[in-house]
């Protein structure tokens, strides 16, 4: 599942007007997190012990999900196993050399901390939705200047109510992620316009030290259940 039209099938207004000097527009996000309102991001630990990982989080509805490359690493037999199941991003894509993998795994998106502009311009030509992180207004304006599908706002928790209430006005033309430590955090954030939250924290806890993978699903099914996630068997 690695479709990467957006449910309203056009580019996110504002981003990459070339009338306003801004980068060229990117792809849109999937229509899978826009469904799913929140993804989960795993660390590149092997394809064993992420499996099942990956496949908890897809039986109880959070079915978003992005692997890191990292150095060495090598996550490409998730992508064949898991595209029909779930959407699979790339995280921790942060050069060219990054770029170009996560479009040959077919990635359905990509987690960019801080990007080079070549590897935008790679994923841009490759047709993954690239979404970067910020915290401030102005670095979220300059962010979503660069041409990203969206902007992750992380941490998200640290700034308070009000600046969740307030940022999404500051900055309308910008489609914004949260990266939240609580589930409830991120249903405000959701409340407020976010187009999805990223529940790393809250969900995973400590499962690749514990390998608690009952505990990892009680907490997955109470995330989705808050989300409004349909379970999948």
């Amino acid at each position: 599942m690695n479709e990467t039209s957006s449910a309203s099938g056009t580019s996110p207004s504002g981003a990459g007007d070339p009338a306003d000097g801004s980068a060229a527009a990117p792809a849109p996000l999937p229509r899978e997190l826009e469904l799913a309102r929140a993804l989960v991001v795993l660390p590149d630990r092997g394809v064993d012990r992420l499996m099942p990982i990956i496949e908890v989080l897809v039986q109880e509805g959070l079915d978003v999900v992005a692997v890191e490359l990292a150095e060495g690493g090598d996550p490409a037999g998730l992508f064949p196993l898991y595209s029909f199941r779930a959407c699979l991003g790339a995280a921790r894509v942060s050069s060219a050399v990054h770029a170009r993998r996560a479009v040959d795994l077919g990635a359905a998106f990509a987690l960019c901390p801080d990007p080079s502009d070549e590897a935008l311009a790679v994923l841009r030509d490759g047709g993954v939705p690239a979404i970067c992180e910020a915290l401030t207004p102005s670095e979220v304006r300059a962010v979503w200047r660069r041409g990203v599908a969206a902007v992750e706002v992380t941490p998200a928790d640290v700034l308070g109510e009000r600046y969740l209430k307030a940022l999404p006005a500051m900055v309308p033309e910008a489609r914004l992620v949260a990266g939240v430590q609580e589930i409830r955090t991120g249903r405000r954030w959701l409340n407020e316009g976010a187009v999805a939250i990223d529940v790393t924290d809250p969900v995973l806890s400590r499962v690749l030290v514990s390998g608690d993978h009952a505990s990892l699903r009680k907490r997955a099914a109470e995330a989705a259940q808050q989300l409004g996630r349909q379970r999948r068997r």
